[in-house]
């Protein structure tokens, strides 16, 4: 049974890669479609979680703060973007896609091989770094936007082309 998760989740992950490369590569984009992939990739998360919890307890049990607190940052993440824009954050940073990534390469890796710790660890850092990213974007973005591939630098990079607009 966790052989055939282990699969039907490494498909998952590599098809919602695969989609956004496409998406992106022939502007294939729009703002619902923004939307969509965001509360995609949020259950893809929370059933990769739950496989985890499942399949292997003692990731849970043995490192479930470091678990707990990238959970219960990106739902409090979500939640300000619900606050501030009625809908979840879709800014798809560079950041959080690494950290997406790196985040799958542990679950393969786990589901495959078995536990690497470095790994686990490496996906917890990025993870929470793209969490503080997203919510700093959140209290710097008036409104809703979706794919900001640049990140905080790109938002920093326009408030200060603005401000010079501004002064001239």
């Amino acid at each position: 049974m966790e052989r055939a998760y282990a699969w039907l989740l490494v498909a998952a992950l590599v098809s919602d890669a695969v989609d956004g490369i496409l998406a992106r590569r022939f502007s294939w984009t729009s703002r619902l479609g923004s939307l969509f992939d965001s509360l995609a990739d949020a259950i893809l998360m929370l059933v990769a979680a739950y496989g985890v919890w499942v399949f292997h307890p003692y990731v849970f049990e043995d490192y479930g703060v470091a678990i707990w607190t990238v959970i219960g940052l990106w739902a409090l993440q979500h939640l300000l973007a619900f606050v501030r824009y009625g809908r979840p954050a879709s800014f798809h940073t560079g950041l959080v896609r690494v950290a997406v990534m790196a985040f799958g390469l542990f679950l393969a890796t786990l589901f495959m091989l078995g536990f690497e710790r470095w790994l686990f660890f490496t996906s917890v850092a990025l993870s929470l770094a793209g969490v503080c990213e997203e919510m700093i974007l959140i209290l710097l973005l008036p409104e809703w936007t979706p794919d900001l591939r640049g990140g905080l630098l790109e938002v920093l990079r326009r408030r200060a082309a603005e401000r010079g607009r501004h002064q001239s």
